[in-house]
């Protein structure tokens, strides 16, 4: 009887040691990002939250730090000056369309364009701006103060809204997650198919 129980007890252990096994393997593998040497973006070592600031949106609604969770954003900055910023924005919304194999993520995704000119832009004027390339992206304005608090999380130096390069080749964009921590930042970045490839990977 003893012998028995002792043998219950040691299959018992065996059964569950392989079960642990299993679902650390599982879990490794589930949430290891796997080849983020080969990614074109600077992913920060540690994420990091999006703090406090108070925009508006292109349709004049309301615009915080909370507006960025729920989806995969780009954030770029610049005018809204289609000539100006004509290359950069084709970039993410090339990178937009090669998500359409996966429509729940590009569902998902969107560009949030932050105006940095030196007035505030009119929300009205905005959504024509941002909606000539996807009515999917957004643009966000509002007062100097607020505008450059939100600049200067993605690098721009001191939150300078001036003299900010809105192309394809020098335009800062940061990569904000569904929890709306500040992710990466893609810069110089020109082939549409590495971005969309970069966030794929990084999800």
């Amino acid at each position: 009887m003893k012998f028995r129980r002792s043998l219950a007890q040691k299959l018992l252990f065996a059964v569950s040691a392989v079960g642990v096994f299993f679902l650390s393997y599982y879990l490794g593998n589930r949430y290891a990002r796997h080849g983020l040497d080969g990614l074109q973006a600077f992913i920060f070592p540690r994420p990091a939250a999006v703090t406090q600031f108070s925009l508006v949106d292109k349709n004049g609604a309301p615009f915080d730090e909370t507006a960025f969770k729920g989806h995969w954003n780009f954030l770029l900055t610049g005018m809204p000056d289609r000539n100006r910023c004509r290359s950069l924005l084709f970039r993410y919304m090339m990178a937009w369309n090669y998500l359409a194999g996966d429509p729940k993520l590009q569902q998902k995704t969107r560009v949030v364009f932050l105006d940095t000119s030196e007035t505030p832009t009119p929300p009205g004027r905005l959504k024509a701006f941002i909606d000539f390339y996807n009515p999917a992206f957004t643009a966000i304005t509002g007062a100097a103060s607020q505008r450059r608090r939100l600049a200067r999380q993605i690098g721009l130096p001191k939150g300078d809204l001036s003299g900010v390069q809105c192309d394809s080749q020098n335009g800062v964009v940061a990569l904000i997650n569904p929890d709306g921590m500040l992710l990466a930042l893609f810069t110089g970045v020109t082939d549409p198919k590495a971005i969309a490839h970069d966030l794929r990977s990084l999800l």
